[in-house]
């Protein structure tokens, strides 16, 4: 699965982010997306550059959307025998 640049330089700017959440929030507002800031409780999901992040609050959420966007890095990164 390759990744466009543009895709990349999306997750990656989440990933090195001095607040990724928040930069996560910006990110997906400007392309158009929904951000309610919920009860730190309630289940919260995220859905943006194909990676679907969920937990309990807006925090907890980003924090496993950008654990999975790590993965996701990581599996374009393997080079696949043919």
């Amino acid at each position: 699965m390759a990744l466009d640049a543009n895709l990349t330089a999306q997750i990656t700017a989440v990933l090195t982010a001095s607040d990724p959440a928040a930069t996560l929030r910006d990110q997906v507002q400007s392309a158009g997306g929904y951000w309610i800031n919920p009860n730190s409780t309630d289940l919260f999901e995220i859905s943006f550059a194909g990676i679907t992040g969920i937990g309990f609050g807006a925090e907890d959420a980003a924090q496993n959307w950008i654990g999975r966007a790590h993965s996701y890095l990581s599996l374009d990164e393997l080079v696949m025998p043919a």
